[in-house]
């Protein structure tokens, strides 16, 4: 119960402090679209998007297999923006970094995409921002759990960020 508070209170803020953003190789990729999501900024849309990814956190990670009971990081963020806003994300991680716009690192709000590239120099993780320079997503050793972005091994890997709701 303390913990839902908790994570509900997190969800609520809209502005974490962050430090100064990091240069990604990738680049900036001309916007394909950007959704606008009426009064985003209100406080019923804060808990309507925290309830969502809230029901999330502890389910297990699946690694992308539509026969097994759990969730990968691009499949989670996929379900998240479809059930909040009815935005269709594509299915991995490299091809939901092409969406929206370029998001600058201290300037991350609530429901911005966070890239990560766990794998070479290639994209392969996603997580949703949330405030208090935290995010959620499906980790393959917890499933959906929350972590800091100035943890070292996030830190270290940090590629950008995306705006997909406006």
């Amino acid at each position: 119960m303390k913990r839902a508070l908790l994570f509900t209170a997190v969800l609520i803020v809209a502005i974490g402090c962050t430090p100064n953003p990091r240069f990604s190789r990738y680049g900036s990729t001309t916007p394909e679209r950007q959704v606008e999501v009426a009064a985003w900024r209100h406080t019923e849309d804060y808990l309507k998007f925290g309830m969502i990814v809230q029901r999330y956190l502890g389910k297990p990670y699946s690694g992308g297999s539509r026969y097994q009971p759990g969730i990968d990081c691009s499949l989670f963020t996929q379900e998240v923006m479809r059930e909040y806003a009815d935005i269709i994300l594509p299915r991995v991680a490299v091809d939901q970094y092409r969406e929206g716009v370029e998001a600058p690192r201290n300037k991350l709000v609530y429901g911005d995409l966070v890239f990560f590239t766990t794998e070479r120099d290639r994209i392969t993780h996603v997580g949703i921002y949330i405030g208090f320079n935290e995010f959620i997503h499906a980790s393959t050793s917890n499933g959906v759990i929350l972590s800091a972005m100035n943890e070292s091994y996030w830190a270290q890997r940090y590629v950008g960020a995306r705006r997909i709701l406006k």
